[in-house]
């Protein structure tokens, strides 16, 4: 009866997803814990699945695994050491033409952590010089359980008609950390 729920569970989220005006995004977020193969600090801008990408400052020491949580629930992320670098992100690129269609974009988040860590949503958008950035007001911190986080940031009309394309970051804080990414959901609003 369980097995029943659960696949009826994932049956309902996957045709919600198709409707979804983020559907190939959250489709891909969605299959990465399947698709993901492990990596061990690779070079930055790591290529996680198409579109979906692990990055930090080249040459800075850092020391990373990413890979699927054993039990297949997930895409683990463990730094073990940021080493010199200013940022580690973990980034999907995100259809801008949809962005420009709302006032928020939604992110709907199912974390876990072995441990505290915690990041910042970012709305990238590229443009012709360069890119600009606008973070969430909300930082999810991650307490060791499992949980699940609602985080909007403002989508910029003017940003948004200039950005020939657009990116959502997680910013993850600290030296070291062990998380979890059960699940991740682009919401537009």
């Amino acid at each position: 009866m369980a097995e029943t729920r659960k696949a009826l569970r994932k049956l309902a989220s996957g045709l919600v997803r198709k409707r979804s005006p983020f559907g190939p995004e959250n489709a891909r977020l969605a299959a990465l814990p399947r698709t993901v193969e492990e990596a061990r600090t690779p070079r930055p801008r790591h290529a996680l699945a198409p579109g979906i990408w692990l990055d930090y400052q080249p040459d800075a020491g850092v020391e990373v695994l990413a890979a699927p949580e054993p039990e297949g629930d997930g895409l683990r992320l463990q730094l073990q050491d940021i080493g010199q670098s200013p940022w580690f992100s973990l980034s999907y690129g995100i259809d801008h033409g949809v962005l420009r269609q709302g006032r928020y974009l939604g992110q709907l988040l199912d974390c876990s952590s072995r441990g505290p860590g915690r990041f910042r949503i970012c709305l990238r958008y590229l443009l012709a010089e360069g890119f600009k950035d606008v973070f969430a007001r909300d930082l999810v911190v991650l307490t060791g359980a499992r949980q699940e986080d609602l985080v909007f940031l403002p989508v910029d009309a003017g940003l948004a008609a200039q950005a020939h394309g657009a990116e959502v970051l997680y910013f993850f804080e600290g030296r070291s950390f062990d998380v979890t990414l059960h699940g991740a959901e682009a919401l537009l609003i």
